[in-house]
Order: C-alpha cells, then sequence, then structure tokens
C-alpha cells in the first residue's frame, strides 16, 4: 500500500484510475453502511440511536447501535461532495453546454427511478393497509394512510415539499436539486467562490433549514465538490493525515453516543453546541474516510469490493422497507431480549438485507439490463466514472 497518496504530476494529487477505483470503492461501502444506520431503534426500545445509547436499558447494545449510525453519518457528506466533484467536470469554455445536458441528464438518472422505486413501495403499503390495516406498523412511513389526502399522496411519490414513502430518497431528491441549481453554483465559484462555501457551510454546521431543501447537507457539500474541481484542489490526503483523522472520527462515533449521559434525551431538539459538536465530527469522517478509502481501494480486496460500486445506487434505493420487513419478521426468533441477542438481531437483519439487495440487482443486471440500469440511476452494472475522469489523464495540472 502506498504510503504517500499525493503525486504533484498528476492533477488533483491522485490518477485518473485511483480515483476511478477510490469512488468504486466510496459509493458501495457508504451505501453498505447507510444500511446500518437505518436499522433504526430497537424492537424493545424507545431510545432513538440518533439522540444516543439508551442509560437506563440496554446501554451497551445501544450504544453499539448509536455509535455505528454516527459513524456511517459522514456518508452522505461524502457521497455529495463526489457528486459535485463529478458534476463540475468542465472547462471554462463548456461551461453552459456541459451544465445543461448534465441538468437534463439527471432528471433521467435520479428522479425518474425516484418515481418508479415510490410508486411500487407505494403501492405495496397502500394495499397491505387496505387488506390488513393491523399486519404491520407503518409509523416508518412518510404518510399516514388514515388521514392522507391528495397533497399527501403527491408528497409520497414524487418528494415535493416532504420527503417521499421510501424515506432515503429524500438523498436523491436533494441531489436532483443540488444539480439543477448548479448555474447558481457556478456563478459563486466564478465570482465569489468562498463566501460561497461560507454561507451554505454555516447553514449545514448549524443544520439550518434551506427551505427548498429537505436538508442542508446536499447542497453544501455537492458545492465543497464542485469548488474543488473547479479550483483543481489536490484531493489526496498524506498516510499519516488520513491516520489521524480516521482515528480521532473513531473515537468521537465512541464518544458521541454517551450525550445522554449529559443531556435529557427526551427534548425536543438538541442544544446548539451538540449539533455544532456533532456536524464537525461529520465533517471529520469524510476526510478520514476519504483518505482510507483512497488506499483501500488500492489493494486487492479493495479493488474487489469496488467493482460492486456499480450496484450502490440499487441497494441504496431497494433496502428499505426491505430492512423494515426483515428487522419485523425477524424479532420474534431472538430467544432473549439481552444485549447480546439484541446485536446479533441488528446485525443479522442489516447483512440479509444487504445480500437481498445486491443479488435482486445482480439478477436485474443479468437478466434485464435496460430495466436494471433505469432503476440504477441511470448506470448499468460495470459501468465506470472513467469516461468522466479521463481528462485528467491529458489535461495539463493548472498552477
Amino acid at each position: 500500500m502506498q504510503q504517500h497518496a499525493y503525486d504533484s504530476t498528476v492533477p488533483y494529487g491522485l490518477s485518473a484510475h485511483q480515483i476511478s477505483g477510490a469512488i468504486d470503492l466510496s459509493r458501495i461501502l457508504l451505501i453498505i453502511g447507510l444500511v446500518f444506520l437505518h436499522y433504526g431503534t430497537f424492537p424493545n426500545s424507545a431510545a432513538s440511536s440518533f439522540d444516543g445509547l439508551d442509560p437506563q436499558a440496554h446501554p451497551f447494545a445501544t450504544w453499539v447501535n448509536s455509535a455505528v449510525l454516527f459513524f456511517f453519518l459522514s456518508a452522505v457528506p461524502l457521497l455529495s461532495l463526489i457528486s459535485g466533484w463529478l458534476f463540475f467536470a468542465f472547462t471554462a469554455d463548456t461551461v453552459w453546454p456541459t451544465l445543461r445536458r448534465r441538468m437534463q441528464h439527471r432528471v433521467v438518472s435520479l428522479y425518474l427511478p425516484l418515481v418508479i422505486w415510490n410508486v411500487a413501495v407505494f403501492a405495496g403499503a397502500y394495499g397491505l393497509f387496505t387488506l390488513k390495516p393491523d399486519a404491520m406498523n407503518f409509523d416508518g412511513l412518510n404518510i399516514d394512510f388514515t388521514t392522507a389526502g391528495w397533497p399527501d399522496y403527491a408528497n409520497a411519490v414524487f418528494g415535493i415539499t416532504h420527503p417521499p414513502i421510501a424515506f432515503q430518497f429524500w438523498f436523491v431528491r436533494d441531489l436532483l436539486l443540488s444539480s439543477l441549481l448548479s448555474p447558481v453554483w457556478w456563478v459563486l465559484i466564478r465570482f465569489a467562490p468562498w463566501l460561497g462555501a461560507a454561507a451554505l457551510g454555516t447553514a449545514w454546521i448549524g443544520s439550518t433549514d434551506l427551505v427548498i431543501f429537505l436538508r442542508p447537507d446536499i447542497p453544501f457539500f455537492f458545492y465543497m465538490g464542485a469548488l474543488v474541481r473547479q479550483k483543481r484542489l489536490p484531493i489526496a490526503l498524506p498516510l499519516r493525515t488520513t491516520r489521524l483523522l480516521a482515528g480521532l472520527y473513531v473515537l468521537l462515533a465512541c464518544v458521541r453516543p454517551l450525550a445522554p449521559y449529559v443531556i435529557e434525551p427526551t427534548s425536543a431538539t438538541a442544544p446548539l453546541w451538540l449539533v455544532l459538536a456533532t456536524n464537525t465530527m461529520r465533517l471529520v469522517g469524510v476526510l478520514g474516510f476519504w483518505g482510507m478509502i483512497c488506499r483501500l481501494a488500492a489493494t486487492p480486496w479493495g479493488s474487489a469490493i469496488g467493482s460492486y460500486g456499480g450496484l450502490a445506487f440499487f441497494l441504496h434505493a431497494a433496502h428499505w422497507p426491505l430492512l423494515a420487513l426483515v428487522k419485523t419478521a425477524l424479532w420474534p426468533l431472538m430467544p432473549t431480549e439481552t444485549d447480546a441477542w439484541m446485536l446479533v438481531h441488528y446485525i443479522t437483519s442489516a447483512v440479509l438485507t444487504i445480500g437481498m439487495g445486491l443479488a435482486a440487482g445482480l439478477l436485474l443486471a443479468s437478466r434485464a439490463p435496460r430495466l436494471f440500469a433505469l432503476m440504477n440511476g441511470g448506470r448499468r452494472f460495470g459501468q465506470s466514472v472513467t469516461p468522466v475522469l479521463r481528462p485528467l489523464a491529458t489535461r495539463p495540472q493548472e498552477s
């Protein structure tokens, strides 16, 4: 494994091949992490893993669940950063034709699968609710069928002003919106790059509502990826820095779940200092993750895992409510509700969901590749990001 990732002889400090491998690996690893993150609360616990452990009952199991959640809480920011970096792969003389073409492509590759997946989830959930309203817990859906009207149905499928029924698509919705606002980002990068970064960063670190976005994570990190790309800043981290950031992030992710020992977890909103501390921790995680992934991608194991990066969007789309169904089905099989068996349930539910999602994706990719590409964000399995990166190999590095 390389001791120093940065190479001043190529743009950005990494070769196109190194960047492509790191991006593919980051996609599949971070989506797998999101599956564990979305396990949520244990069926026998009232404590949310987003708040931290439960000091009153099963503190060890709830601490593990919460620590893993906070560890992968940097997944969405890093994926957004990568998306912005790839989206803004163009030169000054091709700005507007490229932006127009890519915005049109994102509507097809992001919004169309969002609608298709949520139509399927909505049809299945509504059908089950109609037949057996007490058959399962519908609390995890972003809709209450007992009181919903047409605006709720529209949001459930299209995610207009609220997350759709498959809540994980909030990320896809905000990513699409960030792409459609790329002309605004370009103007900011051209005339006031650091002012734009400061404004969006302040909104993000304070979890400030940006009105049209569901969360401030996506626009800020998408913008930062675009800024790094357009300013041609190095994206490689030295090994020592990577180890320091990764080690610090692991420590912070283990400490953050202990917050209920300090503050009252039942309060309506977290105190500002905790919000700021948590988001600062996530920023450390973005850098630490990227540094470690760049090095892991250079290993045989990393390269092998990264070859499944083309399944990342499909797994992200398919893992919920599949995870909720697996979680519900497995819980009655637990012999006792000890911390150990709770963790067995937690790991088994996530691993089964990941396995089923990947298997379904591989099957669909082999039997119906066009349908798979439609449901996979416009990418066929095995398709790489290398074509977008190819100019790196030939374009001279700017001073």
